[in-house]
């Protein structure tokens, strides 16, 4: 018999190839639009969190206090006990970044009161920003 042409193992071969060569191509292209959709993302993500509402700002002092009353207090209280963690005091200790006013870019000061009565805790931020914000009940008293 006189053979011209391909058989079966060579166009396997060939079809092999161009499937691989595809993956290839696919995968490049991804990956060129996606690190332009990073880089389109970047800038949009730091202005979200520059502009922060005052009570995203109470949750997050909230959220540190948490962080810290876990990490530097266990077990439980018999007789209810009121504390204040200052705002200075959680940035210092690496718990919270710069809160700042939304409105003039300029910080805040704060403080949180938890009360622990048992095993039950409840968190109470209080936070003042310049002239635009103040939480109602806020005490310049209980800052540090």
């Amino acid at each position: 018999m006189n053979e011209k042409g391909f058989g079966i193992k060579e166009f396997v071969i060939i079809i092999a190839v161009i499937f691989i060569c595809m993956i290839i191509i696919v995968s490049l292209y991804q990956s060129i639009f996606k690190k332009e959709d990073v880089e389109l993302e970047t800038p949009v993500k730091q202005e979200q969190t520059e502009k922060l509402t005052y009570k995203e700002l109470e949750n997050k002092l909230e959220l540190a206090a948490e962080r810290y009353q876990n990490d530097n207090y266990s077990g439980s209280i018999e007789n209810p006990e009121v504390w204040t963690l200052s705002y200075s005091m959680l940035k210092e200790e690496k718990y919270i970044d710069n809160l700042t006013d939304p409105k003039d870019g300029e910080e805040c000061r704060g403080y949180v009161e938890f009360i622990q009565d048992g095993g039950r805790i409840s968190y109470t931020p209080f936070l003042k920003c310049g002239k635009n914000y103040q939480t109602k009940g806020y005490d310049e008293n209980n800052l540090d």
